[in-house]
């Protein structure tokens, strides 16, 4: 149609280790006004044509029927959806699709449709050519449309372009077309030692705000080892009832690891870490080194919002107090954990006797805090830490996934509604990669049965929870994650002892991450017993895996419960306080006594 004047402006895959969760978007602009915050019928879509397809890949393809006020409409995919959210307009889950595209396919805006005929009214890539090894290829690169191109364009031309390799998005903007300049981007990477006039390309960020064994720290780290800090930069902490302190940074010279650690006393940080040494490059580097001393910054440490502050920014202070204040003044917050002039008391992200960290994927600051790119992870409390759950200055690495059981259902009136519910502290919407089963002991056994369920490739929700069923008409899909039908796994019964372990089969070699029962022994004389029941873990004993059973941590009902007073997908709430007054009188809601039932607090070492 003649009166179309939307125009692809930018196309971003973003430069991620992961293979399988790569931020991918389009991203659509109406240069004129009429558009804008209307809806329209011009049988427009958003469409691929994979490598050298001539046709559009129809299944996938967007309908794009609407312009929002600000003239900007995003498709993601959900990856890219995960991080910026709102301003994602269509999110597009096909991964053929057009915003799921690794760089060697051809993105169009076209009008028609498979059955009545289509021309292109704008874009990116030649039809029929596969865009590998081509001037219009955007692996791991972003392209963004040059800023003098206000004209649709039914056939591409590299002039029209300019391509940005590893480069960072500014989703819903189109201020420049020059690489390395997206507002909330950070600086490039020298080559070389910076001089004090160069410091605006070392990037600063935080990796680590650890709250670990009473001795915190905070862990920066900057692309300028070896550099002299000559910028105003200092470290901000925002605590409760408005209290706030900071530290100066400028004057301190990075070393040589790139990490700056800022711990509270620097003689326990060292015992605590001491002995701990990394080979890198040739070089044994002692971890347990502190490079400055602050106990004041470092107090009510997991409940206080941080920020690497450039007090030489020209950036106006405002009153604003949301997440993203500061997102277009990248000079002003180099990087930020929280929320300014507030703690982080009431928020999911408080990090008390915990740790947050950075997600590798994201190695630069952001002006805003972004949630998705960090996680908080407890250490185990009554067994040995695992090398992921241990705190580690000096050091960045990936946390891997945390899991456990919660509940296990065995409902008197319904068999075919029992389940086995885990859930996940520190991640959501991640596949499971790990050879991980569930597995089991029926009765007195100490021999591991034949029946377990593999959750290698599963997926933990977006709540964090697994729930495996074993019937999904008797159980909705949207509740049950995996269906292990009658003769599986979650077909349980109350007196089998159940673990989690890391194996491909049960056998004696499995690790066990978590254990309800002690396999061997009788359920019944121990306590553990819920069969026509349910056995529900305590929220407030989190983090909660046990390689060995603590009878402790579970409430169990047995011979009492139905099957709509179990509630798989969701935390149970903490038992009242008439039930921790009285271990022996029954707890409130969908645990209360009714007829011959018994609900019961195991006692320990039973």
């Amino acid at each position: 149609p003649g009166d179309v004047d939307i125009i692809i402006t930018e196309i971003v895959d973003v430069d991620v280790e992961s293979e399988t969760s790569v931020p991918r978007y389009v991203e659509l602009h109406s240069p004129r006004r009429r558009l804008r915050g209307e809806g329209f019928d011009h049988g427009l879509k958003l469409v691929v044509f994979h490598s050298e397809s001539e046709e559009p890949h129809w299944a996938s393809a967007v309908p794009i029927e609407y312009m929002p006020e600000n003239g900007f409409l995003l498709v993601c995919n959900q990856a890219a959806y995960d991080i910026y959210t709102e301003k994602c307009a269509e999110v597009s889950s096909n991964i053929a699709g057009p915003a799921n595209s690794n760089g060697n396919d051809q993105i169009a805006l076209i009008s028609g449709d498979e059955e009545n005929g289509w021309f292109v009214v704008d874009i990116y890539g030649v039809i029929g050519e596969d865009g590998y090894d081509t001037d219009h290829e955007f692996f791991n690169a972003r392209v963004i449309r040059k800023k003098s191109v206000t004209e649709t364009r039914a056939t591409w031309s590299k002039h029209d372009w300019q391509l940005c390799p590893s480069d960072t998005p500014d989703p819903n903007e189109w201020e420049t077309d020059e690489c390395g300049l997206a507002k909330g981007a950070p600086t490039p990477s020298p080559s070389s030692v910076p001089t004090p006039t160069e410091q605006k390309d070392c990037e600063f960020f935080f990796s680590e705000l650890a709250d670990c064994e009473e001795k915190p720290y905070i862990e920066i780290k900057s692309t300028c080892p070896g550099a002299k800090i000559s910028r105003d930069i200092s470290v901000v902490s925002w605590k409760q009832y408005g209290f706030t302190c900071d530290v100066d940074l400028k004057g301190v010279t990075v070393p040589d690891d790139g990490f700056i650690v800022i711990c509270s006393n620097r003689i326990q940080h060292q015992v605590e870490y001491g002995g701990q040494y990394k080979e890198e490059d040739g070089v044994w580097r002692d971890l347990s080194v502190c490079d400055i001393e602050d106990f004041t910054l470092l107090t009510y440490f997991g409940h206080s919002s941080f920020a690497l502050l450039d007090k030489n920014s020209d950036c106006e202070q405002t009153d604003c107090l949301s997440r993203d204040c500061y997102a277009g003044c990248s000079d002003k917050y180099l990087d930020i954990y929280g929320y300014r002039d507030a703690s982080l008391l009431g928020t999911p992200y408080y990090f008390d006797k915990c740790r947050a960290v950075r997600v590798p994927e994201y190695p630069y600051g952001l002006s805003w805090f972004e949630p998705a790119t960090w996680e908080v992870i407890c250490p185990a409390v009554g067994v040995p830490a695992t090398p992921d759950e241990k705190c580690d200055p000096r050091e960045w690495n990936k946390v891997h996934l945390v899991l456990y059981f919660t509940e296990f259902c065995d409902p008197k009136d319904d068999s075919s509604k029992s389940f086995i519910e885990l859930y996940s502290p520190n991640k959501r919407d991640v596949k499971i990669e790990d050879d991980l089963i569930i597995m089991k002991w029926e009765g007195t056994s100490n021999v591991p049965s034949y029946t377990f369920q593999s959750i290698k490739g599963q997926t933990v929700n977006e709540n964090g929870f697994l729930v495996l069923c074993t019937n999904w008409y008797a159980m909705s899909e949207d509740t049950c994650n995996l269906q292990t039908g009658y003769h599986g796994i979650a077909n349980i019964n109350g007196q089998d002892h159940y673990a989690l372990a890391k194996c491909e089969f049960p056998g004696p070699d499995c690790d066990m991450i978590d254990v309800y029962g002690s396999p061997g022994t009788d359920p019944k004389q121990s306590g553990q017993d819920f069969s026509g029941g349910r056995s529900i873990r305590l929220e407030y004993f989190y983090p909660m895996a046990r390689k060995i059973f603590d009878i402790d941590q579970w409430i169990i009902s047995e011979n009492e419960v139905s099957a709509d007073m179990c509630d798989p997908g969701k935390i149970d709430p903490n038992p009242g306080e008439e039930f921790r007054r009285d271990p022996k009188a029954p707890s409130s809601g969908k645990n209360s006594k009714n007829g011959n039932g018994k609900n019961k607090r195991g006692l320990r070492g039973q």
